[in-house]
């Protein structure tokens, strides 16, 4: 399974999901449908400019 990379809709909100990929917590934007796990190169961020509480917390396991 590959990630779900879509064209930002200034309607980010990321929030972890139930899955996982490669062993790591999914988390998906329920703007866009884009999903990130944390050994990608690039932060998610929400609309509003801020890194979302469950993206932090999978960057400090970094």
């Amino acid at each position: 399974m590959s990630l779900a990379v879509h064209a930002c809709r200034s309607l980010c909100s990321w929030h972890r999901t139930p899955r996982e990929l490669d062993g790591l917590p999914l988390l998906a934007c329920r703007g866009c449908g884009s999903q990130w796990i944390r050994s990608e190169g690039w932060t998610p961020i929400d609309h509003t400019g801020r890194i979302p509480d469950d993206v932090r917390a999978e960057l400090r396991k970094r």
